[in-house]
């Protein structure tokens, strides 16, 4: 009995720490897994010129707007934070298809899908968008499965920086 006993405390003790440590973990990391961030290949001007002739080349996608965001920020009080443009760009077929159930309209604060170009101090440019692959495993069902195929034709778009989303 006193085994039997000394194996459940264990077992209990065990599966404590298990999910403590798990939830360390996920914490780590969430953040890294939820934003994808690339190193482009090019300078700043020809990263965004880049990105949005690609998005414009795709059938069925449009770029909706492009965002000198260093100048909104020093326009509206901020200080200067360099080279920063934010790409909003949008598929009208895959927004429908998100947006037409009722359970699935809250999607639409993520709407357009957006990607940031921007230049470190060190000079080298990057590209950033939320991971379509973590984002859809999150909400699970219809949205993950149009985020799936949404994922697979940004891939397509950035290829030129060998980007590709990862569940890690």
């Amino acid at each position: 009995m006193k085994i039997k006993l000394t194996a459940i405390v264990f077992a209990i003790f065990g599966a404590l720490i298990g999910i403590i440590f798990s939830g360390i973990a996920l914490n780590i990391s969430a953040g890294k897994m939820l934003i994808k961030e690339m190193k482009s290949p090019y300078d700043f001007e020809k990263t965004v010129e880049t990105v949005v002739n690609r998005i414009n080349a795709t059938p069925g996608w449009h770029v909706v707007t492009v965002i000198d965001q260093n100048k909104e920020v020093q326009a509206h009080g901020g200080q200067a934070i360099g080279k920063y443009n934010i790409i909003q760009y949008c598929n009208g077929k895959y927004s429908a298809e998100m947006l037409a159930g009722d359970h699935r309209k809250i999607i639409g604060a993520i709407l357009p899908k957006t990607l940031a170009v921007y230049e470190k101090s060190d000079g080298q440019v990057y590209v950033a968008t939320l991971n379509g692959t973590i984002l859809g495993k999150f909400f699970g069902g219809e949205i993950e499965g149009i985020t799936e195929k949404v994922s697979l034709e940004v891939e397509d778009m950035l290829r030129f920086m060998n980007f590709k989303f990862t569940v890690f």
